[in-house]
């Protein structure tokens, strides 16, 4: 006669065991799918404000405070954005150095305004903010995000 094992008493545990691998990992996988979200939407104001900045610059090329009308209309399209904080943002950004707001008009030797008819580019940078400090606790730079913008000034 064959004896049969009783492989139950075995698996005390077994439950409890799989759960918290799957729900560590459907928990990494929300917040890496949120922070992605985040990512993308701070790219999207970045660059509709830099689209604004050139809409602005368009109809505005003649005016007497070019420059900084221009950065004041980007800066406060990206300050009424949901979240987005402007008042990190300092003179450089990332590792380039770059402004938050860097405007050009490459047909007129870099000078705004530019002469009519002739391009202009605004250029938006923002340090990245994540939605959790990891970046900070690990010691590494936060990414920096750039859209670019161009028109024409046309009359």
């Amino acid at each position: 006669m064959m004896r049969r094992l009783n492989l139950r008493k075995y698996d005390k545990g077994t439950a409890q065991l799989e759960f918290a691998f799957s729900a560590t990992f459907m928990l990494v996988a929300l917040f890496t799918l949120l922070e992605l979200c985040n990512a993308v939407y701070t790219f999207m104001v970045l660059s509709e404000a830099a689209n604004e900045g050139v809409r602005y610059a368009i109809v505005h090329s003649t005016d007497a405070n070019f420059t900084s009308d221009v950065t004041d209309k980007v800066t406060s399209y990206a300050r009424n954005a949901a979240y987005l904080n402007t008042s990190n943002i300092s003179s450089n950004c990332g590792a380039n150095n770059l402004n938050f707001v860097t405007i050009s008009c490459p047909d007129s030797g870099g000078s705004c305004p530019g002469s009519v008819p002739g391009r202009v580019e605004v250029t938006v940078c923002y340090p990245y903010l994540t939605l959790s400090d990891l970046f900070r606790h690990l010691n590494v730079t936060t990414p920096t995000m750039q859209a670019y913008a161009e028109g024409r000034l046309v009359y």
